[in-house]
């Protein structure tokens, strides 16, 4: 999303990466599956009563209010699934700004059903996210139940993000991915657009512990663990250097040649970081 300031070669959500994002983000985990709560119904269900022979058969029983409410709860997080799609659409084509009325759309409909729960709220792609997640609100204190809410409402605020970094709002991006960041802690690619911005507002040390953050999670939640662990690398080498920890920068541009000679970023980045080492010789 945000390119690197200084240098040509920047690491922001464009190109290659742009177009997997997409398709990652709506064919995998957006639509929160209903397995469990499925199972469950099965287990509280009242058994089924056969009548004797010669006796009525009971009265059909209508559905309990619980069961017409998460009937309707699910119709809509498949509607917004759909309305999102929109969204993205519209994004891919060039049109950021009509794009953020579909992810307003999703974000007020969630904004709405979730107004007045106490819990925490957590969108989670995984049922491990979920569970980590369960943990965290059972570790924070004052100490609240959790909840996990359709993914599509961490994702809507992801986008809408995303769309206003193409309007250069960054302030108002960097509040939506916030927002994105704390619906789904854990989730690597968001903590790496959102550290993306911290960098570009040359908040070093909160950029620099949003890399961290995305490089530590992005070996168990990340959909593309390499792709997510190398932004985060690429974002903590760049900290480095700007800040002065040459040979820290080295080290992880290195690391990350020697697991993909092809990385011209951290080649780039790396030669930068070998001429500043040499200016600094000289000098001393």
């Amino acid at each position: 999303m945000i390119a690197n300031v200084r240098r040509s070669h920047g690491m922001g959500m464009g190109g290659a990466m742009r177009a997997g994002v997409f398709a990652v983000l709506l064919m995998t985990g957006l639509a929160f599956s209903t397995a469990s709560a499925w199972a469950q119904d099965q287990e509280t269900a009242p058994p089924v009563q056969i009548p004797a022979q010669g006796q009525a058969a009971p009265a059909p029983v209508d559905p309990k209010p619980a069961d017409s409410k998460k009937a309707a709860e699910e119709a809509e997080d498949q509607a917004m699934l759909r309305v999102i799609g929109e969204g993205v659409q519209l994004m891919r084509s060039g049109q950021p700004r009509q794009a953020i009325a579909f992810f307003d759309q999703v974000i007020a409909t969630y904004e709405v059903r979730y107004k007045d729960n106490p819990d925490r709220l957590y969108c989670g792609s995984s049922p491990a996210e979920i569970l980590a997640y369960m943990l965290l609100a059972a570790s924070q204190k004052p100490t609240k139940s959790a909840h996990a809410v359709p993914n599509t409402w961490g994702a809507a605020y992801f986008f809408k993000g995303f769309s206003l970094v193409e309007l250069k709002d960054l302030d108002a991006a960097k509040a939506s991915l916030e927002r994105a960041r704390d619906l789904s802690p854990y989730n690597p690619h968001y903590l790496n657009e959102l550290a993306n911005i911290y960098k570009s507002e040359k908040n070093w040390p909160l950029a620099l512990e949003t890399y961290q953050a995305a490089k530590e999670h992005s070996a168990v939640f990340a959909q593309s663990k390499e792709k997510e662990e190398q932004v985060a690398l690429h974002g903590i080498a760049f900290i480095y250097s700007e800040t002065g920890k040459l040979d820290e920068a080295e080290a992880i541009y290195k690391q990350c040649l020697a697991k993909n000679p092809q990385d011209a970023y951290a080649q780039h980045e790396l030669d930068y970081v070998t001429q500043q080492k040499a200016k600094q010789a000289q000098v001393h």
